[in-house]
């Protein structure tokens, strides 16, 4: 297959969305890609006093959160179908399933810096740390940027199948939704506990003990259990997503507060109330009705190209902003500028590695699955409402 042909087939599958794509989540998941974008470019634009005070930059880490709800809500979502349907879950067909999703670009971004070690002497110690998915427990050693939310979103994806099911030969498959309650209402408890050991007052000063409860995957999931239980919602009670208007006002007033008091509670709860923020966030997307998501071809683009977007801007930002900022300062024309370019190349190159790397595979992916696919009972309409896997 020539190069241009691979170029067509990205573009023609980037226009062509699956029967039943849900346009809502690709609209979270661009605003999850447009924060973490621009709290990385507020980082080298430190005069760009009015950015910086906009809430996509305050609130800009939050995009790995966002991200983390969305995960939980499509994988989960999967598992409890399965769960559903045959009350097991076939471990290995998943992990197969998301490591052909995930690993191809990742692994091509960890052989491009081994060829820089090894080729070039660019120096790359740690490199082993992200090849294995540890560096979110290694994260000043890990040389591929992003990796860690990765490793933890990996993590999820080996951990939660396994404890399913191993839950589901003991109990119902309905009654596995304890499994995400209990693990999110344990997060904060864990906080507490390793924040117990550090130096009195540390405890709000998120910069200090970023190392050690934002990064591990036991200390910062919270995200990834909201959208499991979500999922479960929708999976086993997808009646309670159907009530009133009322429904919307209380998600609403669950969302606005929830972020007027991300930056007034302690760390042990900041990442729990985060969590619960988008997750109130993402059950108003999902009962908006379709025809009012507007221009939901663009959403579904980015939100298709957003993982490829995600591991290669951090990059970009690095060998860009140095002479950007001497172009044009530090100050908000900087920012909007750099914000334009470097969004722009990024996704050029989430294009690019999209057609030669993720699409290939996932053609790959789907005659594999495709001869081992057994029949299965037909979905009911709860399980046919489930969100479009169009990202995994």
């Amino acid at each position: 297959m020539n190069p241009w042909s691979l170029v067509l087939a990205g573009y023609h599958d980037l226009r062509q969305p699956p029967a039943g794509n849900r346009p809502c989540l690709d609209v979270l998941r661009t605003l999850a890609i447009a924060l973490v974008i621009s709290t990385h470019i507020g980082f080298y634009c430190t005069q760009a006093l009015r950015a910086r005070q906009t809430p996509m930059v305050l609130f800009g880490w939050s995009g790995v959160d966002l991200f983390f709800v969305l995960s939980g809500l499509l994988i989960g979502g999967q598992l409890w179908k399965e769960l559903k349907a045959s009350e097991t879950i076939d471990v290995k067909r998943f992990v197969l399933r998301r490591g052909f999703r995930i690993w191809p670009l990742y692994y091509a971004v960890i052989a491009y810096l081994a060829v820089q070690h090894i080729v070039w002497r660019v120096a790359r110690p740690g490199l082993w740390i992200d090849t294995i998915f540890l560096c979110n427990y290694m994260p000043t050693r890990h040389q591929v940027d992003g990796a860690w939310s990765l490793s933890t979103e990996e993590q999820f994806y080996l951990l939660i199948p396994i404890l399913l099911l191993l839950g589901a030969k003991r109990f119902s498959p309905r009654s596995l939704v304890a499994v995400s309650l209990g693990w999110f209402a344990a997060l904060p408890i864990i906080r507490y506990l390793v924040l117990l050991h550090y130096p009195q007052g540390a405890s709000t000063n998120f910069n200090a003990t970023m190392e050690a409860i934002y990064f591990p995957f036991h200390t910062h999931s919270d995200g990834l259990a909201i959208g499991l239980l979500i999922s479960w919602i929708m999976t086993w009670k997808l009646e309670w997503l159907q009530k009133g208007r009322w429904l919307d006002v209380v998600l609403v007033a669950v969302f606005v507060g929830g972020c007027w008091l991300w930056y007034s509670v302690p760390l042990t709860f900041l990442f729990s109330l985060v969590a619960i923020t988008f997750g109130a966030l993402t059950i108003v997307f999902l009962r908006i009705p379709e025809r009012l998501i507007l221009f939901a071809r663009p959403f579904y683009v980015t939100s298709r190209l957003s993982y490829g977007v995600y591991l290669i801007h951090a990059g970009l930002l690095t060998r860009a902003m140095p002479h950007l900022t001497r172009l044009f300062g530090t100050g908000f024309r900087s920012f909007v500028y750099s914000y334009v370019f470097c969004s722009t190349v990024s996704f050029a190159l989430a294009f690019v590695s999209f057609s030669f790397i993720e699409l290939p595979f996932l053609k790959l992916r789907a005659r594999y699955l495709a001869r081992k696919r057994v029949a299965a009972p037909k979905p009911s309409e709860a399980l046919e409402a489930l969100p479009a896997s169009n990202p995994s």
